[in-house]
């Protein structure tokens, strides 16, 4: 079995102080594990895909979870979200997408699941909050449950 712990997550946020505030949780939390940041879901494609700047990156490399926001501007997080829950072919189907999202909205929340999200959050209000919503998906995602290893390279 991998560490799944040294398998970066992929947040796909396009707001930098929401990237930063998620980052400081991170850390306050004691969840030592790389963040890679997307700022909308074509550069996310790209990642994945290993297109454009993301070229040279090793071809089966993907992250362990996803923590996606929605509302981004260009290719947003219900369209990233179906895009990549549609794509069996590459293995992308197979990592697990937290949706990490302001809206309460029943909308967003039904629509997400629609597309295949394995979890939906509201992001939290303070601090506090990130580091406790932190602490639970560190306990949940990469101590309670397994993680699908077909892609994670020696």
């Amino acid at each position: 079995m991998h560490d799944s712990k040294s398998v970066p997550i992929l947040v796909v946020e396009d707001s930098p102080e929401d990237f930063e505030v998620l980052e400081r949780a991170f850390k306050k939390s004691g969840f030592d594990i790389p963040l890679q940041r997307c700022k909308d879901g074509q550069d996310a494609l790209d990642l994945l895909y290993k297109e454009g700047a993301y070229e040279n990156l090793p071809k089966h490399a993907k992250p362990s979870l996803i923590l996606l926001d929605l509302n981004m501007p260009g290719l947003d997080g219900h369209a990233l979200l179906e895009s990549l829950k549609d794509d069996d072919a590459n293995g992308l189907s197979k990592i697990p997408i937290v949706v990490l999202s302001t809206s309460s909205s029943d909308n967003d929340i039904n629509q997400s699941y629609q597309r295949g999200a394995n979890s939906y959050i509201q992001k939290p209000d303070d601090m506090k909050g990130y580091v406790e919503m932190v602490s639970d998906i560190k306990d949940y995602w990469f101590s309670r449950c397994s993680l699908p290893t077909c892609w994670v390279s020696a």
